[in-house]
């Protein structure tokens, strides 16, 4: 079947879920490791200039905290930090306004907090409320205050969630969700920590530093949530709403897609002896059951249209139309690219499992946390 790449049009057909996330699934994993690094390198840059600004070799002036200061920190950290996502994040939204975005969304985040915490500081001095504190156990104390900061700085994280989302509304769609996104990184931050100080107490010393474990959980949780966003236009449509690209439920068994991508690998290169007369390479969008015959494919970009006979897609296709039950038979989805070297590389379009990437990251996050806290003397590690 022969199903040429066309422009979109108001009867065209979307493409299976799989296909209109704003990150494909078979970049997740990569996608989110350079997202955490960059938003952790970005954090590290802030922790490196506040450093030099407060060693005292350094002829600097000592900077008062305050809402001037709250405005400048929130403008340093936004641009620094979303510079840096920005570098990960231009593959798939060419857009470089998440960067004001993000931005405008610390500046506010920064400067309501100092506020708050003004304003909380002022109510927990009045006379009532220090002769109740008086007469509450220490640990409770403490232990409220910390609570307060928390809920406070989850509440005006929805900012930076809120000047985000203004943005990535533009590209995606269903995404009002996002605005908790910043709030949920700090109350999972702050969640690790209080389990921290609990084991602690419990006598086991779990130490983690806080700076490395609240950057790693922001990068991380925005990553994921990255992923699961959807592009509010989908960049492929097909005319053939018959198609089993189209119309065929998709294999969601995640182990079978693997085995059915390595056995259309092999499959391919034995088919494909040589190397095609374009210098770029040659995406197509195939679909393979699940006894591995190839149902369908389309092209993905003009270079593939021009150069289909070069491919053995077509024959192989036609010469497994006899294996095939029905146009609703189950598919998996693959990203097969025909490379100008000869080569080529199959991706398989549903992916690894959000909750398996994230549930990774974490654990990857904790552990450089507490690695980072038994390496580095607890001081260097306070922004404040």
């Amino acid at each position: 079947m022969r199903s040429p790449l066309n422009s979109s049009s108001d009867s065209s057909a979307l493409l299976p879920a799989s296909q209109q996330f704003l990150i494909p699934p078979f970049e997740r994993v990569r996608f989110t490791v350079l997202f955490i690094l960059a938003t952790g390198f970005g954090w590290f840059l802030i922790w490196f200039v506040l450093r030099s600004v407060q060693d005292p070799l350094m002829p600097a002036r000592a900077i008062e905290r305050g809402l001037l200061s709250a405005l400048i920190t929130g403008l340093v950290s936004g641009l620094v930090v979303s510079a840096m996502q920005w570098l990960v994040l231009r593959r798939y939204l060419t857009n470089w306004l998440w960067i004001l975005a993000g931005t405008a969304g610390y500046i506010l985040l920064t400067v309501t907090l100092e506020a708050g915490w003004g304003w909380i500081g002022i109510l927990t001095n009045a006379q009532a409320v220090v002769q109740l504190f008086r007469q509450l156990p220490p640990a409770v104390v403490v232990f409220t205050a910390g609570g307060l900061r928390v809920l406070l700085t989850a509440l005006c994280a929805v900012w930076l969630g809120l000047t985000q989302w203004l943005f990535l509304r533009q590209n995606t769609r269903s995404n009002l969700w996002w605005l908790g996104v910043p709030s949920i990184a700090v109350l999972l931050s702050s969640s690790f920590t209080f389990l921290s100080v609990l084991l602690l107490t419990a006598g086991v010393k779990l130490p983690l530093a806080t700076n490395v474990l609240a950057a790693g959980i922001l990068g991380t949780t925005q990553a994921i949530a990255l992923c699961a966003l959807k592009k509010k236009t989908v960049d492929l449509t097909l005319r053939d709403h018959t198609s089993p690209l189209v119309v065929a439920p998709e294999i969601v068994d995640y182990e079978l897609v693997k085995t059915l991508a390595r056995q259309l690998q092999r499959r391919l290169n034995m088919a494909w002896t040589s190397e095609h007369l374009n210098d770029d390479a040659l995406p197509y969008l195939v679909g393979v059951t699940q006894n591995g015959a190839i149902a369908a494919y389309t092209p993905l970009n003009s270079p593939a249209v021009e150069q289909l006979e070069e491919i053995p897609l077509p024959e192989l296709t036609h010469a497994d139309q006899a294996k095939r039950r029905s146009n609703t038979e189950p598919l998996a989805r693959f990203e097969v690219i025909f490379l100008p070297s000869g080569s080529l590389r199959v991706n398989a379009w549903l992916g690894i499992p959000l909750t398996w990437v994230a549930v990774s990251m974490m654990t990857v996050v904790l552990a450089l946390s507490a690695i980072a806290a038994y390496s580095i003397p607890h001081s260097s590690l306070n922004l404040q």
